[in-house]
C-alpha cells in the first residue's frame, strides 16, 4: 500500500471545466446582449417603417375625395378586431373628424408637420393631406411595440444563452474525452513494472503524451540498469562471504571439539551467529539470483521446510501442502522468519497454508516473546509504505522482497492470544496454477 497524494492539489480537468463554463456563459451572454441590442434597433426601425407605410397607404385612399370624407364624423365602419395600428383624420378645426374604432377621440398629437413624433403611450407618424386642410395621424401603442420587442429580444437572449449552455456541455464532454488518454496512461503507469527486462509503456494516444512516455521509458531503463548493478554487487558480495563463512564454521566446529568445557558455550554462540550470517548470505544469493525471473515450481511445503537449517524450534505445517512458488526464494523468506522466531525465544512455529485460485496465504505463528506495541506499529507502517528498512531489519526486508517478487505482500501482527509473533505472507500463484 503506497501513500496517497494530497487531494488538495488543483485539478486540470476541474480548472479547465470552470474556465469553459465561464467562457461559454460569458460568450453566450455577450452574444445575447449584442443580438438583443441589434434586434431592438432593427425591430424599432421595422415597426417605424410599417407605421410609415400604413400612413402612406391611408394617405392615398383618403386623398381621393377629401371634402366628402371630412364631412363625415366618428368612426369608419369596421368589424370589431384588435388593432395593431390606429389612425385619426384631423379636420380644419383641429378636431378628430374620422378615426379607427380603437383610436382615441382626442388628437393623438398636436404635430402639424410630416414625420414621426412621440405622444404619451403612442408612436405617431403624421402626414398633412393635400391643401394642408387636414392631418392624418397613424399611431402604434408603446405597449404593443414593447411587447413585440420583449418577445423578440427575450427569445433571442434565451436562445443565445441556450446555445452557450449547450456549447459548454459539448466542450465539457470533449474535454473529458481528450483527457481520457491521460487517465489511461496513468493506469498503465500504475501497472508498469520497470524492473521487468524489456518492460515498456504502451504507445500514447496523443502527441502531447509522447515526451512523457519517452521520459518514463528512459527512467525505467536507467532504474533497471541501476538495480541490475546493485543486484550484481550484492550477489558477488554474498558469494565472496559464503566461502570464508564456511571456513569459519568449520574452524569453530574443530575448536568446539578441542576447547575446554568453560570455553565451549562462547564458541557455540559464535558458531550460531556465524550460521545466521551464512543463512542470510544464502538468502541474498537466492534473492538476487532471481533478478526478477521467477522459477515457478510445484513443491511440497513440508518437505521444503524440513530442509531449512534452523535449530532450536520445531515447525508444524498445516493446511494445503502442495503449492506453487519459487522454492529458492520462499526458502530464503521462511528461513529468515524461522530464524527470527528462534532468536526471540520461540520453541514452536506453526505454518498454516491456505490456497486460493490466484494466491496462497502462509500464516506463520510462533510462541516467542513477540514485540512491543510501538515496535509492531513501526514495522506495520514500514511494510505498508515501503519505507523504513532500518525498522524492518535485513530479515523482514528480505521477506518483503520475496513476497513482492511473488506479486504479494507481508503483514506482521501479534499472535492469536496476544503473545508471540505472526507473519502472514500472501503470494500470487503462477498463472498455470489458476487453471489447475
Amino acid at each position: 500500500m503506497r501513500p496517497q497524494l494530497s487531494v488538495d492539489l488543483p485539478s486540470i480537468r476541474v480548472r479547465l471545466t470552470r474556465w469553459i463554463m465561464a467562457i461559454s456563459m460569458a460568450g453566450g451572454l455577450l452574444l445575447a446582449l449584442t443580438v438583443g441590442v441589434l434586434l431592438h434597433e432593427t425591430l424599432d426601425e421595422l415597426l417605424d417603417d410599417g407605421l410609415q407605410e400604413s400612413a402612406e397607404v391611408l394617405y392615398g385612399l383618403l386623398s381621393q375625395d377629401q371634402d366628402l370624407i371630412l364631412r363625415h364624423r366618428g368612426m369608419l365602419p369596421a368589424p370589431s378586431h384588435e388593432e395593431g395600428l390606429v389612425w385619426q383624420l384631423i379636420g380644419r378645426d383641429g378636431e378628430v373628424a374620422l378615426r379607427s374604432h380603437r383610436a382615441p377621440t382626442q388628437p393623438l398629437t398636436a404635430n402639424r408637420a410630416s414625420g414621426f413624433s412621440d405622444a404619451p403611450l403612442w408612436r405617431v407618424y403624421s402626414l398633412p393631406l393635400p391643401q394642408g386642410e387636414a392631418m392624418l395621424h397613424v399611431a402604434q401603442s408603446e405597449d404593443h411595440r414593447h411587447h413585440a420587442q420583449l418577445w423578440t429580444v427575450g427569445g433571442s437572449l434565451a436562445l443565445a444563452l441556450l446555445i452557450g449552455w449547450l456549447t459548454m456541455v459539448w466542450l465539457n464532454v470533449r474535454l473529458r474525452a481528450e483527457l481520457k488518454p491521460l487517465q489511461e496512461l496513468s493506469e498503465a503507469v500504475r501497472g508498469f513494472d520497470p524492473l521487468q527486462p524489456g518492460a515498456k509503456l504502451p504507445q500514447p494516444a496523443r502527441a502531447e503524451l509522447v515526451p512523457m512516455v519517452v521520459a518514463l521509458n528512459d527512467l525505467a531503463e536507467r532504474l533497471l540498469a541501476r538495480v541490475a548493478h546493485e543486484r550484481a554487487f550484492a550477489a558477488h558480495a554474498a558469494h565472496a562471504l559464503r566461502t570464508p563463512l564456511a571456513g569459519i564454521d568449520m574452524q569453530l566446529a574443530v575448536a568446539l571439539r578441542e576447547a575446554p568445557a568453560a570455553l565451549q558455550p562462547r564458541l557455540l554462540q559464535t558458531r550460531e551467529a556465524a550460521a545466521r550470517l551464512r543463512r542470510v548470505t544464502t538468502a541474498l544469493i537466492s534473492l538476487f539470483r532471481a533478478g526478477g525471473q521467477m522459477n515457478w515450481q510445484q513443491v511440497h511445503l513440508k518437505e521444503l521446510v524440513a530442509t531449512l537449517p534452523v535449530r532450536g524450534v520445531t515447525v508444524t505445517v498445516q493446511g494445503d501442502d502442495l503449492i506453487w512458488c519459487d522454492p529458492d526464494l520462499l526458502s530464503a523468506a521462511l528461513l529468515n522468519v524461522l530464524d527470527n522466531a528462534a532468536r526471540h525465544q520461540a520453541a514452536h512455529v506453526t505454518v498454516d497454508v491456505c490456497t486460493h485460485e490466484r494466491h496462497i496465504v502462509l500464516d506463520v505463528s510462533d510462541d516467542g516473546e513477540g514485540m512491543s506495541a510501538e515496535r509492531l506499529e513501526a514495522v506495520q507502517h514500514a511494510l505498508q509504505t515501503g519505507q523504513g528498512e532500518d525498522v524492518l531489519g535485513l530479515g523482514l526486508t528480505l521477506v518483503d522482497l520475496v513476497a513482492r517478487n511473488h506479486g504479494g505482500h507481508v503483514q506482521v501482527s501479534l499472535g492469536a492470544e496476544g503473545t508471540g509473533c505472526r507473519v502472514i505472507l500472501t503470494l500470487m500463484r503462477h498463472p498455470a496454477a489458476w487453471r489447475a
